[in-house]
């Protein structure tokens, strides 16, 4: 599907949203737990998107079947990758962890001809994934890939979340079939509050005395902007471009986590995790295939 120029702001707008989740989460990180700020995230977002539906009046049917794979993909593409984006940035800064998250493509295109038949590796993905995958080492480093201190672990946790988005791609095509996306999108962020509410009570992490209406403001922006307003800007995005150029924005992720991070909080990432995003970057590229269409 050809990018217009709506497309293309549509695309931009998504990877900016997407990219100051990891800046929000290193300014909650300093006053909650990561669970608590991961509930915080999906029950805030969850309450707007049940808003959203009722307004719209968005009809949806529910049995056993959907209702099981709801809490699945709630489990999988929300309270796992979530949680361990958060606990990955307590050791590492939001920019890398933005970086090391956009493998997820990569892991999505290995994992996808398991799950279905007719998808293929074609020479331009398995190139570009073994091109991003040496983004990968350079960042971590090569001596260090066997090493599992608190830095280390950071990084492969978040290289976690990344597997665990790829597995919920393969099984989110499934749960739009049966709903519309948004209602998805809703029903999804509901099944992760629950889970983690059962969670953090059940463990004693709850930090609700902790929330002043400071922490409250970041906690209502962070939930609004980086899921509400984000799935909104992935439908409209989807509907208009199609989900092969949707990952284009895992291009333009990092730099807004970098830039932000940059502004706000003066962190910065160093110059061997800056090589290794070139090097993830052109795996993008060369995953999309979209260049060597043009040049051949």
């Amino acid at each position: 599907m050809q990018i217009n120029n709506k497309s293309w702001f549509l695309i931009i707008m998504l990877g900016i949203v997407w990219g100051s989740s990891f800046y929000f989460v290193e300014v909650l990180l300093k006053f909650l737990n990561p669970f608590m700020i991961v509930f915080l995230r999906v029950s805030i977002a969850s309450i707007a998107l049940i808003g959203f539906c009722i307004a719209k009046k968005i009809r949806f049917r529910l049995n056993r079947q959907t209702i099981l794979l709801i809490f699945v993909m709630g489990f999988i593409n929300n309270v796992i990758p979530f949680s361990l984006i958060t606990y990955g940035q307590q050791s590492t800064t939001g920019g890398l962890a933005a970086i090391l998250n956009s493998t997820t493509a990569f892991f999505g295109i290995m994992l996808t001809p398991l799950f279905y038949r007719e998808e293929k590796i074609t020479w331009n993905r398995l190139l570009g994934v073994m091109i991003g995958f040496m983004g990968v080492a350079i960042i971590i480093g090569i001596e260090n890939l066997r090493q599992f201190d608190t830095e280390g672990a950071g990084k492969y946790l978040i290289i976690g979340a990344s597997v665990s988005y790829a597995f919920a791609s393969m099984l989110g095509k499934r749960l739009t079939q049966t709903m519309p996306p948004i209602m998805s999108a809703t029903a999804m962020l509901t099944a992760s509050s629950l889970i983690l509410l059962c969670y953090i009570v059940a463990t004693g992490q709850t930090q609700f005395s902790l929330i002043t209406p400071y922490i409250l403001a970041y906690a209502v922006a962070f939930a609004l902007i980086c899921s509400v307003l984000a799935y909104l800007i992935y439908f409209e995005t989807l509907r208009h471009t199609g989900a092969s150029n949707l990952t284009l924005c895992t291009i333009i992720l990092p730099a807004s986590a970098i830039l932000l991070d940059a502004a706000f909080l003066g962190q910065f990432i160093t110059r061997l995790e800056f090589y290794g995003m070139l090097v993830i970057m052109a795996g993008l590229i060369t995953l999309d295939g979209r260049i060597f269409k043009l040049r051949y």
